[in-house]
């Protein structure tokens, strides 16, 4: 059964954050979840002598924010001080914490094209599932009576069949419905319907076989979505369509290549329009 009963928040205090607030509280609601407040103290290099004062300044910023955020709901309040990133991964690994969520951040004119550094490096070291928010300005909280759809992105490799098991435990826990989705490399520009017919039928069937196999050893049957193209387009298009509520995706040794999915792990956050759980 999976269950999260302690989920790590690292805040900034930023809007990014804020704006999960009402994702983790509606988690742990439907878990029974503990809630770790987690913000980390940085001392810029040029102040070590003011290492007292930005400890104050960061413990009195922290106990405001909960008291905005999390008025009537109790929370375990963090202040490491360190790399941010470090700290996160580190502390969800020390304290067991079953699910970090946080935003994707990125600020500037090249916001749609980067992800946040904290982020990226904490979906990397971390060793417990994470959620990230919608890589946008502004997103509408969900709470779990409304969850209804969850799209798991695959590739075909033997390591996928446990994020099919992954998703279809947590969705058949939750009441959920569970739709698969796999982008069949080169059935885009290279073979397409229109200038190979043969090659393009053949992908396709390769890739069924290959996933109904995963289907098969992960104990489960669920319906296959198959479209051809880019990975990240792919998922975008199939959880638009299919107005997923949450994305799952395998996040493995997110930078080494371990398929195609790994290796576009950013871009499918930075691109779904619902939030995703990578495990």
């Amino acid at each position: 059964m999976i269950d999260f009963k302690r989920i790590l928040f690292p805040a900034d205090f930023s809007a990014q954050s804020r704006a999960v607030v009402p994702f983790v509280k509606a988690m742990a609601r439907c878990f029974g979840s503990e809630i770790v407040v987690l913000h980390v103290i940085h001392v810029p290099p040029s102040a070590p002598l003011d290492t007292d004062r930005y400890r104050i300044e960061s413990s009195v910023a922290l106990d405001r924010f909960i008291a905005e955020e999390f008025s009537g709901t109790p929370v375990t309040p963090e202040l490491p001080e360190g790399d941010t990133a470090q700290e996160i991964a580190g502390y969800a690994h020390d304290h067991h914490a079953d699910l970090i969520m946080m935003p994707t951040h990125g600020h500037g004119p090249f916001r749609a094209l980067l992800l946040g550094s904290i982020t990226a490096k904490v979906l990397h070291d971390a060793h417990c599932p994470v959620w990230t928010g919608i890589h946008a300005e502004q997103m509408t909280s969900h709470s779990p009576d409304r969850w209804k759809r969850v799209l798991c992105a695959v590739d075909t490799e033997d390591r996928d069949g446990q994020v099919i098991k992954w998703a279809s435990d947590f969705a058949q826990e939750q009441g959920m419905e569970l739709q698969l989705v796999h982008a069949v490399a080169g059935a885009d520009g290279m073979w397409t319907q229109e200038n190979d017919p043969s090659m393009y039928d053949f992908l396709f069937h390769a890739a069924r076989e290959r996933l109904a196999a995963l289907l098969e050893k992960a104990g489960t049957s669920v319906e296959i979505r198959l479209i051809g193209g880019s990975v990240g387009s792919a998922v975008h298009k199939a959880a638009l369509e299919y107005n997923a509520d949450l994305i799952v995706i395998g996040r493995g040794a997110i930078h080494q290549a371990l398929g195609r999915l790994r290796s576009v792990a950013y871009s499918i956050i930075r691109a779904a329009p619902c939030p995703v759980i990578s495990i």
